[in-house]
């Protein structure tokens, strides 16, 4: 074993720390963005089928140790290869942003590959400093990529064609060129074990507590309190991380345990604290929100201690072992935790981030009694931090965030006023398949596009994305509602963080008896869920219910016992209007069930019956509905678009007076 580097020779100088720290942070940021960006990207592979997508998936980032080799094939791991990286990872993502089809497709998951393996050269480089030096690196361009995505309203710069678009990936590239080429006359020198454990950490941070959607989603909360509770968490791991929490010879045996607990616990609450698919109460939202600022503070210090080990020797080989290694550990729990949706576990997917919570604790454990048992034979990564070296990038995370969270408060669009009560509502339905066309690639602002373009003032959508990694981890709800000037209720289906949603324009009033109701699992493989709203239309009470049925053809069994447990939660009387994806096709036991419960088909009263809605691009299937009792249909259309899987119905709605 060998003698901390910083000890001996100094491979790292005093003004090259901070340079270091600062850059691990900023390709940190970029990784994380590029890892919500595989999502959508590995979506396609989905259709050919669970293998396809598996080997897409693993084989994306087990690469990340194949580009180490790469960069480092016959040199010394020292500033020039960093420099190279670097340098190679600004040309892929710019790339990334600039190419569409095919080839985007290819190179940008290549670049997700690459990012990794620069995440890893880069953290052996700050490895010379200490354990903690890569953890609050790490840890600080998670958060700063989560507060950069809530300052973009959750939706990416990837997917942006505009000036934001550019921007940001340009801003970031520059940044870590020039903090790249500072750190360039680095000579190689040993370096921290166990870099690999970065590989979960990112993965736990990309999923939730650096994942301001999944915030806002599983804490019921406004998106506004998911960026101060990114403000609480990067505050909380500055404070830890400048003390001697990692120095073995300080810390008593019995904070071992409390760790494990917090670390384990935290993820427990997050994910178990909430009942499905109904609304969190405020004292569940606080804690929810409370156990993301435990989750990600502790697990930074997990992280730092995993660090605190005996040096080696940096080689191209063991530095790209530990980078497949990290890149399974980022891929390996979003793959099974996305698995279940096809194949369920048996178990709640949700024990998958409590199972990498427990990884993570006990490789801290495991190297902090291993620490102690050397501490008097060898010197390991130990060192605090001090505060200049951490207020930089703490500084500039809580920045963005603070900004994020002001921007998420205030709406960018104002709300279109009436000049007197509506007597006829139009209504658009959508399956918005998580906001991933068919190219792949997630636009957004397309998708309010031909809303807006509808001229709908209500709006019921299924399959809406609230910070899955699979749709880029935007919040779809919050930002269509925002853009569009409307307000929304949201029903959690396969999770928190897929679901259903009615949005309105404000003119509509003020709904009342919102309701969620969960469905009958029956043949599986995810649980569905409808939200239910009340509107005042002309002094008229209009029941308006979105909801989204089990999706394969032998499912009809499940089908048709969820609309019998939906009527009866939601029974027809009075105007009411079904709308959604139904997964059943005309003449269905599905449809013939809901015409006898006396609801009456839009496309079949007022529309072409003959025009499909499945899939987008060369429709085969009529599989997505808008029914009515004690309403009459006008203006029926099926608006072809590939924006989604699915073309969205139109409809303008009156009722009886």
């Amino acid at each position: 074993m060998v003698a901390h580097p910083a000890l001996e020779d100094r491979p790292v100088t005093p003004g090259a720390v901070g340079a270091s720290v600062a850059l691990l942070a900023v390709l940190t940021a970029t990784c994380l963005e590029l890892v919500r960006t595989s999502g959508p990207l590995i979506d396609l592979a989905f259709s050919s089928g669970l293998a396809t997508a598996a080997i897409t998936a693993l084989g994306t980032f087990v690469a990340a140790g194949v580009f180490v080799l790469v960069l480092a094939a016959r040199r010394p791991l020292d500033g020039r290869v960093l420099l190279l990286g670097v340098t190679a990872l600004a040309v892929g993502r710019l790339a990334s942003q600039a190419l569409d089809g095919p080839l985007r497709y290819g190179i940008t998951l290549a670049t997700v590959a690459l990012s990794l393996a620069v995440v890893l050269v880069a953290a052996s480089v700050v490895g010379r400093v200490s354990g903690t030096a890569v953890a609050v690196a790490v840890a600080g361009g998670a958060l700063g990529s989560a507060a950069l995505n809530l300052l973009l309203a959750t939706w990416d710069a990837v997917w942006r064609t505009g000036p934001v678009g550019w921007a940001v990936p340009v801003v970031l590239a520059l940044t870590s060129l020039v903090l790249a080429w500072r750190l360039r006359a680095l000579p190689a020198a040993p370096a921290v074990r166990g870099l690999w454990v970065l590989g979960p950490f990112l993965s736990l941070a990309v999923s939730t507590f650096a994942n301001p959607a999944f915030i806002a989603s599983q804490s019921g909360a406004h998106l506004a309190f998911a960026g101060l509770t990114i403000v609480i968490t990067t505050v909380g791991v500055t404070t830890l991380m400048t003390r001697s929490l990692v120095d073995v010879s300080a810390i008593p045996g019995r904070f071992d345990g409390a760790l494990v607990a917090v670390l384990v616990l935290a993820p427990v609450g997050l994910f178990f604290a909430r009942d499905w698919p109904g609304a969190a109460s405020p004292a569940v939202s606080v804690l929810v929100l409370v156990c993301v600022v435990l989750l990600g503070t502790s697990a930074t210090v997990a992280l730092a201690q995993a660090l605190t080990r005996p040096v080696h020797r940096q080689t191209a080989l063991r530095l790209g072992g530990s980078a497949s290694c990290a890149g399974l550990g980022v891929i390996l729990p979003l793959l099974v935790y996305q698995l279940d949706y096809e194949v369920p576990l048996g178990v709640p997917n949700a024990l998958v981030p409590v199972l990498v919570a427990l990884i993570l604790a006990v490789m801290g454990l495991r190297a902090r009694r291993l620490a102690r048992a050397l501490q008097d034979e060898i010197s390991v990564v130990a060192q605090p931090l001090t505060h200049g070296t951490v207020r930089p990038v703490a500084a500039l995370v809580g920045l963005l965030a603070v900004v994020g969270t002001v921007v998420a408060a205030v709406p960018s669009s104002a709300a279109e006023a009436a000049d007197e009560d509506p007597t006829s509502v139009r209504l658009l339905d959508w399956n918005v398949h998580y906001g991933v066309n068919a190219e792949p690639g997630v636009d957004l602002d397309a998708i309010v596009q031909v809303i807006d373009a509808s001229g709908a003032d209500l709006v019921t959508l299924q399959e809406v994305s609230r910070g899955w990694i699979m749709g880029g981890g935007a919040d779809m709800a919050a930002y269509l509602a925002d853009q569009l000037g409307m307000d929304y209720v949201y029903s959690p289906a396969a999770d928190q963080q897929f679901g259903n949603a009615i949005l309105w324009k404000p003119h509509l009033g003020d709904v009342s008896d919102v309701e969620q109701t969960g469905l009958p699992f029956g043949m599986g493989p995810q649980k569905r869920s409808a939200v239910s709203a009340t509107f005042d239309i002309d002094g008229t009470a209009l029941r308006v219910t979105s909801v989204h049925l089990q999706h394969r053809v032998q499912n009809t069994p499940t089908r048709i016992d969820q609309l019998e447990t939906l009527l009866a939660a939601e029974p027809v009387e009075g105007a009411y209007v079904l709308a959604g994806d139904l997964n059943a096709e005309p003449g269905w036991a599905e449809t013939r069930l809901l015409e006898r419960s006396g609801l009456v088909s839009a496309q079949d009263e007022a529309g072409q019956p003959t025009a499909l809605t499945f899939p987008s691009t060369s429709p085969d299937s009529r599989i997505d509905w808008v029914y009515g009792s004690d309403v009459s249909f006008s203006d029926v259309e099926v608006i072809a678009t590939s924006v989604s899987d699915h073309r969205p119905i139109v409809a303008t709605i009156s009722v009886a007076p």
